[in-house]
């Protein structure tokens, strides 16, 4: 059986999670915590200083940054572990996680490719076992 649908949705949880941490960090931690309105000279170095060092921004970052490596951990995992007509329980149990963390953090695109990623991967698995018996 081949695991083309859970590399497609492994690979598309990667690349929203990407993007996703890529508009967290630039929008929300640089654009919204740092608004230099009509100020000029040393209060907008002043004001851009205190918001590079607040905790919101640090906060904001790390977020962005664990978005972002999810998203590389899952375009790896999709180009290197999910080979055809193999079964290992980590790697579901990794995408349900994976959609359970999205769950909770409310990234609901992340969620859904996640759980599905995991449901669809465990049913193959199943498949995969129950082929294999039939066959010996």
């Amino acid at each position: 059986m081949t695991r083309k649908l859970e590399r497609r949705l492994n690979t598309a949880m990667g690349v929203w999670q990407i993007i996703d941490g890529l508009v967290t960090i630039i929008y929300f931690g640089l654009i919204k915590l740092a608004p230099l309105t009509g100020k000029l000279g040393n209060a907008i170095t002043e004001q851009a200083s205190q918001t590079v060092n607040s905790s919101m921004f640090t906060l904001t970052c790390t977020f962005g940054s664990l978005l972002i490596g999810l998203g590389l951990l899952n375009l790896v995992s999709a180009k290197r572990y999910l080979k055809d007509g193999t079964t290992a329980k980590k790697h579901g149990l990794f995408l349900l996680g994976q959609g359970l963390f999205s769950y909770f953090v409310l990234d609901i695109p992340s969620m859904i490719l996640g759980i599905c990623s995991g449901v669809v991967y465990f049913a193959k698995n199943k498949a995969l076992k129950q082929q294999a018996v039939a066959q010996s």
